[in-house]
């Protein structure tokens, strides 16, 4: 059988690597069987990647945005679509699959061997955590965490579980970065003093934080999508899409 190390290797570079060929599909006894906490943009994107391993079954479905849960293109908000960050939906996934509103609820499933948490940052400590105490191998979406006491926090769950766990800094995987690194290692572009990178994207066409807060859209569970911040209004729920 394939490894779960395996597993989430090869599902890691699939998500870095497009025109994957989806090879001849396992036979069930040898598919890890994933839950995915998170299918929103990148989620989904996670979601396309793995579902194109043949050791893999999507056996559940988690997301706090209820038109994502059902992968219902039709039902997101205006303001979603006006901003081009919602899922393609392009992985049919079959109406039999088990979704939850609730992470805690798919971690419960003994159907699920392995999750792929790929939530807005400030979950992802308590999600692996959870995920690693409950039994789960792990794929989580960088950032690892958002302060230093979560990611010891992380790591000392793995240890103490046992469990596979990966981060997804799948550049630093990439084989285009590892031939690069020796250039910078060995000196072989003179001495590196300074780097800088940049990425702008402030959420045209308002930016982020600019809006009203407003009530939250419907079918967006938004005191979960909070969970351990603070509580604020939401700023997603506009009248019209502009």
């Amino acid at each position: 059988m394939v490894s779960r190390r395996r597993f989430l290797e090869t599902g890691a570079l699939a998500a870095t690597v497009a025109g994957v060929v989806r090879p001849t599909t396992a036979a069930p006894s040898d598919r890890v069987r994933v839950g995915f906490i998170g299918i929103g943009n990148r989620g989904d994107q996670l979601l396309d990647a793995f579902a194109r391993q043949p050791d893999v079954e999507v056996a559940a479905l988690c997301d706090v945005y209820e038109p994502y849960l059902r992968r219902d293109a039709a039902a997101v908000h205006p303001r979603f679509k006006a901003m081009g960050r919602i899922p393609r939906m392009r992985t049919s996934v079959a109406a039999s699959v088990p979704r939850e509103r609730d992470f805690r609820r798919l971690l419960e499933r003994k159907d699920v061997d392995a999750v792929v948490v790929a939530t807005p940052d400030h979950w992802h400590a308590l999600q692996a955590i959870a995920a690693m105490d409950a039994g789960k191998d792990l794929y989580v979406e960088k950032p690892l965490s958002i302060a230093l006491a979560e990611g010891r926090r992380m790591v000392e769950a793995q240890r103490r579980t046992g469990r596979v766990a990966q981060v997804g800094l799948n550049r630093r995987g990439s084989p285009v970065y590892q031939e690069l690194a020796p250039f910078v290692r060995d000196g072989l572009i003179g001495k590196i003093t300074l780097a800088r990178a940049y990425r702008v994207d402030n959420m045209a066409p308002k930016g982020i934080g600019r809006e009203k807060p407003e009530g939250p859209p419907p079918g967006l569970d938004w005191d979960l999508w909070l969970g351990p911040r603070a509580a604020r209004p939401t700023r997603a729920s506009p009248s019209s899409p502009t």
